[in-house]
């Protein structure tokens, strides 16, 4: 299958809009989504994209947004599940005074992969950009992360800040992280950030000492390095939901989104 989504926002308006991709057909499909967002000057918009796929699933998810000044921008990517995940989101602020806010949290295990490529395009002056993106990978899984931030000549008085965090819970996953600052203006904040670790083994035998299973203390361990990214959700119910799937989904389980 291959959707197009076409999102326009006039000036002004307000849209939280939840997008959820869940297969469970246990046979192999291959979806290619397009989803284009145009955000008028003033305009706000929050995007929750949802990913909680099959093992024999392939999805490659484009996201592209526009926008004009004194909008904003929320992003939020949350890969649950899937047997191959793409996503690229590409940020075109073309406007000034504006905000742009890209969240994520991707948590793969067994053989699966999750491809996360971002642009973000400063062509205006005056606007901030942030990012921060997080998984978690178990098994043989593998995780990328590919982030590029251009600063256009025209675009002085930039602000952009760019994070990518990993846990590896086994020798075997693998995760291949490239933050990327292209600057061609010459007053501007900037900066990037990516971190591949393990899990803190002191907080681990903190929690140990005073009789918390091993299990129960990796999955809360997890769960709060995750929880940075989850509590961004502006949504009440939703964020609660979320917190319920990422938990199952620590533990090894699977559900459905509802």
């Amino acid at each position: 299958i291959q959707p197009r989504n076409l999102v326009i926002l006039g000036k002004s308006s307000k849209l939280k809009l939840v997008h959820c991709d869940d297969i469970f057909s246990h046979v192999p499909t291959l979806a290619n989504s397009v989803t284009e967002i145009f955000v008028a000057e003033n305009a706000s918009v929050e995007y929750f994209k949802m990913q909680n796929n099959d093992n024999h699933s392939a999805l490659i998810s484009s996201t592209y947004f526009h926008q004009r000044d004194n909008s904003t921008i929320t992003s939020h990517t949350i890969s649950l599940n899937g047997g191959i995940i793409r996503n690229n989101l590409h940020v075109a602020i073309n406007g000034e005074n504006c905000e742009s806010n890209l969240y994520g949290l991707y948590l793969p295990d067994k053989d699966q992969l999750v491809d996360n490529h971002t642009f973000v395009e400063h062509l205006k002056p005056n606007s901030t950009s942030r990012e921060l993106f997080k998984g978690v990978i178990d098994e043989h899984a593998r995780a990328v992360f590919s982030g590029r931030i251009e600063v256009k000549k025209e675009a002085q008085k930039t602000n952009a800040f760019q994070t990518n965090n990993n846990i590896l819970l086994s020798d075997d996953a693998t995760v291949n992280s490239k933050p990327n600052l292209q600057i061609y203006a010459d007053d501007v904040k900037c900066s990037h950030g990516a971190t591949v670790g393990q899990l803190d083994q002191e907080a681990l035998f903190y929690m140990r000492a005073r009789g918390i299973g091993e299990e129960n203390a990796k999955t809360l361990l997890m769960y709060a390095f995750a929880d940075e990214v989850i509590t961004k959700i502006s949504i009440d119910a939703l964020r609660e939901k979320i917190c319920q799937l990422v938990n199952k989904r620590l533990k090894g389980e699977l559900s459905i989104c509802d």
